[in-house]
């Protein structure tokens, strides 16, 4: 243990995936076919459990046809009101992945609207531009089991007002932000908001940093961090 007297503390605690077992409707849980975003990072990752091979959690078998559900627990006035910022980027670049290993693979992107500010919109528009990645414009509302472990994603177009039902063999919910500050509150009694991020008041001295203070990407965190360095600096100069 560590006892150290300080003026100011930045509390860049991070982030926790929203409990994806809360949205009943999406089957996760109950569909062996249908995981979160982080554990498709997993399981695309080289050193994952099938050193970089998609597959399916049920049979192991190659990933062909991949549905990814955005905001799974965000925008939704019974979970997660605001937007958690990276889901729209992040599905796209995990879509990538598939692609890259199976060129054949179909990707079903279902969204609300595409957010990719900045220089991200070059991404979006490289995507676009796949013959492979199909744009749906609307929000899963439903997944229940398809024919042979596979899984449909029932949605409405909102372009069109159709009902639509997608059959894929896997489907990826990006689920939403959630500030570890929920679990584990600052100490000195640093003011939250209802969601569990630090709001941007630096009487106590402990300043909010990264997905601590607000939904942010990596390259945005790192940026933040910078600031809470100087402002707490500033706090020290100060007192």
């Amino acid at each position: 243990t560590i006892q150290a007297k300080v003026k100011s503390i930045v509390w860049a605690t991070g982030w926790k995936p929203y409990d994806a077992t809360k949205l009943d409707t999406l089957g996760f849980g109950t569909l062996p076919n249908v995981i979160t975003n982080v554990m498709m990072e997993r399981l695309a990752s080289e050193q994952g459990p099938t050193e970089g091979k998609v597959l399916r959690p049920s049979d192991n078998a190659e990933i062909k046809k991949i549905g990814f559900v955005q905001c799974a627990g965000s925008r939704d006035e019974n979970h997660l009101p605001y937007c958690s910022a990276i889901c729209c980027l992040a599905s796209m670049k995990q879509a990538t992945y598939v692609r890259e290993r199976y060129p054949d693979a179909e990707v079903h992107f279902f969204y609300i609207d595409v957010r990719s500010p900045g220089r991200d919109v070059d991404f979006y528009v490289k995507m676009q531009e796949d013959d492979k990645f199909f744009f749906h414009r609307g929000k899963v509302g439903s997944i229940i089991a398809g024919d042979s472990g596979n899984v449909i994603l029932e949605a409405e177009n909102t372009l069109t007002g159709e009902l639509t039902r997608t059959e894929v063999d896997m489907a990826v919910l990006a689920t939403g932000m959630v500030p570890n500050t929920v679990d584990v509150a600052p100490p000195l009694d640093t003011p939250l908001d209802e969601f569990g991020f630090i709001i941007g008041d630096s009487s106590t001295g402990v300043i909010g940093a990264g997905s601590a203070l607000r939904p942010m990407d990596v390259a945005s965190s790192l940026q933040d961090a910078t600031g809470a360095a100087l402002k707490a600096l500033t706090i020290e100069a100060r007192r």
